[in-house]
């Protein structure tokens, strides 16, 4: 049983407890009777199941013929310079981020190296403990060969030699 109760304009839901009668008993349902399923095994045995062609995997071939290709698009002078202008403008501005990123990286790399001597000279120990390489933060394994044999009896050339002969080429 519910109700509802109005006071200052708000709506509040108030519902009874449910009265809970352990001598009353459950009304039995007919028990319904499903079809089983047919297995993977029985489908296989009856037909064989080819999945459809997905129409998007095809190659539409209307969309190759010479009536849909584009003519080459023929910019202006002032176009072409105004884009030339832009692409060293943008030039400019990665050339400008990578110097900042490598200035970031050395002025990190002078802190490091000025931590470590202040670290040297006040505990030797914890300074070899932090210039101390950790095997397993990067665990790299090596498969094969790590040096290549040397070729016996290759004479290796001479640079002197080689800028001579790329010079005739010339």
């Amino acid at each position: 049983m519910s109700f509802f109760v109005r006071s200052s304009g708000l709506s509040i839901r108030q519902t009874l407890p449910a009265r809970h009668n352990p001598s009353l008993k459950r009304k039995n349902k007919p028990l319904v009777r499903r079809k089983k399923r047919p297995t993977l095994s029985s489908l296989r045995k009856t037909a064989e199941v080819v999945p459809p062609i997905d129409p998007e995997s095809l190659l539409n071939t209307t969309l190759l013929e010479a009536s849909r290709q584009r003519r080459p698009v023929e910019l202006s002078p002032e176009e072409k310079e105004r884009r030339t202008l832009l692409l060293k403008e943008w030039s400019r501005h990665k050339m400008q981020e990578h110097k900042e990123d490598l200035q970031r990286f050395q002025e990190l790399e002078r802190c490091r190296e000025e931590a470590l001597k202040e670290l040297k000279k006040s505990s030797p120990l914890l300074y070899e403990a932090a210039i101390k390489v950790d095997a397993n933060f990067f665990p790299i394994e090596f498969k094969g060969p790590t040096e290549t044999p040397p070729i016996p009896d290759y004479l290796a050339p001479d640079m002197e030699d080689v800028k001579a002969k790329n010079k005739g080429r010339r």
